[in-house]
């Protein structure tokens, strides 16, 4: 019960600012929080994996250099993460202990680079476009939380995440397509077919975001990927769906003509 209370409190302190900043914050503010924001997912990715010390100050340095970089050439940034750990490792090779701190170290560059740039690039293809995802990923995660606890009984990939249930699943898609399918008619940013699948469709693939850092979290251990929301977890626990959403719905805006 306390975790539940201090799960709506953050919420509750959270949002409106949230909703004000994609709304009406100036271009720049959104960036800077975009970009410290997978700054800290890149440090709680590091904290989950342990990768070296050293790599990953470096691969910060590499994350925030690619996040300015992209604005003028995306295949430039995505090199200059796949440069970090390369860099790092030509100066400290040891074939034992090369692979695996290497594959977590880009891993991390990438799930955080690739998510958190993609939501900076949704504010620039339009505030609503933006406004739209976070309101499915929200209002699903919230009905497939409390739809679990008060309806659930069928285990939802036990092995991966032992509390997820599908009828929790299920409130959840329910409640970010209808949420998603509400915005987008009646602010007109979609006509109600497409907002409808689309709303669907990404709600249908939602949980699978989570499911990733899940999966991670289990294979090292940890129960949360930080501490910095009260009931929530870490950033990573908060956004995990939001950032693996992020990047199909902006590709599929670009391909659909809707966005620079």
């Amino acid at each position: 019960m306390r975790n539940l209370v201090f799960r709506v409190l953050t919420a509750v302190a959270l949002l409106p600012p949230l909703i004000l900043l994609v709304l009406r914050g100036p271009s720049w503010a959104l960036f800077l929080v975009t970009l410290l924001a997978g700054g800290h997912a890149l440090r709680e990715w590091w904290e989950m994996t342990g990768f070296p010390r050293g790599l990953f100050l470096l691969a910060v340095a590499g994350y925030f250099a690619a996040f300015f970089l992209a604005e003028r050439s995306l295949i430039g940034a995505l090199w200059v993460l796949l440069a970090t750990p390369t860099l790092y490792f030509l100066l400290r090779f040891e074939k034992e202990n090369f692979l695996v701190p290497f594959s977590l170290a880009l891993a991390g560059l990438i799930y955080t680079f690739v998510g958190f740039w993609s939501l900076y690039r949704l504010s620039e293809a339009g505030r609503l476009s933006l406004l739209f995802l976070l309101t499915l990923i929200f209002t699903e995660d919230t009905a497939a939380y409390f739809g679990g606890r008060s309806f659930g009984r069928h285990p939802f990939f036990a092995a991966v995440s032992p509390k997820k249930t599908l009828e929790g699943y299920l409130c959840g898609v329910f409640a970010g397509t209808a949420a998603a399918f509400v915005l987008a008619v009646r602010t007109g940013l979609f006509p109600p077919g497409e907002a409808l699948l689309l709303g669907l469709s990404l709600s249908v693939l939602a949980p699978a975001g989570d499911l990733l850092e899940s999966m991670v979290k289990r294979a090292c251990g940890v129960k949360d990927s930080g501490r910095i929301l009260p009931g929530h977890g870490g950033l990573l626990d908060r956004v995990d769906a939001l950032i693996f959403l992020a990047p199909l719905f902006r590709a599929y805006l670009e391909i659909r003509g809707g966005g620079p």
